[in-house]
């Protein structure tokens, strides 16, 4: 739950506790059922923004670790990194796909560049797009047969941290 579910919470809460010492039960209710629903929302919220930590290797050297919001729903897919802030370093946005399909990809709606790999069936590293901008007229990419695993992550990032075709991910603790 982010900071401002726990402060609109927490102020409802102080607004319950000042309504029964009141003396007044009634209003007591409604602001009761809000604080479930705003719990439950920002719960739900939560749940449906899988994060994992991957790694990527080669051999058995570990080249960078990432904090990665998984999607593999199509409408979560299609919005993908769009219309959101940049991200720090050690984040990213893996797409789980259905490898016997096309599929492609572009910057629509995105406020920062991004590197895009490309992951086989077994986590093998096949393309890198680097330094993809942000764009009025997009162009789409198409992924390579096969991929079954995207990863997104800050431009420029795959070649700094020397990440090549042939390396391979894995989830952290899996």
């Amino acid at each position: 739950m982010g900071e401002r579910e726990q402060m609109t919470i927490n102020t409802c809460l102080q607004r319950c506790a000042d309504t029964i010492s009141a003396g007044h039960a009634f209003p007591f209710f409604p602001l009761l059922l809000f604080i479930f629903w705003a719990a439950g929302a920002a719960g739900a919220a939560a749940a449906n923004a899988k994060a994992e930590k991957i790694f990527i290797q080669r051999d058995y050297e570990k080249i960078a670790v990432f904090a990665v919001e998984i999607v593999s729903d199509k409408k979560a897919m299609q919005q993908g990194l769009s219309d959101r802030s940049p991200m720090p370093d050690d984040r990213g946005m893996l797409f789980i796909l259905d490898s016997s399909f096309e599929h492609f990809f572009w910057m629509k709606g995105m406020e920062f560049p991004i590197d895009i790999l490309f992951f086989a069936e077994d986590k093998s590293l096949t393309e890198v797009l680097p330094k993809l901008m942000p764009c009025k007229e997009c162009p789409t990419y198409k992924a390579p047969v096969h991929t079954a695993y995207v990863l997104e992550i800050n431009a420029g990032l795959a070649e700094a941290l020397g990440i090549k075709t042939g390396d391979r991910f894995f989830y952290e603790n899996k």
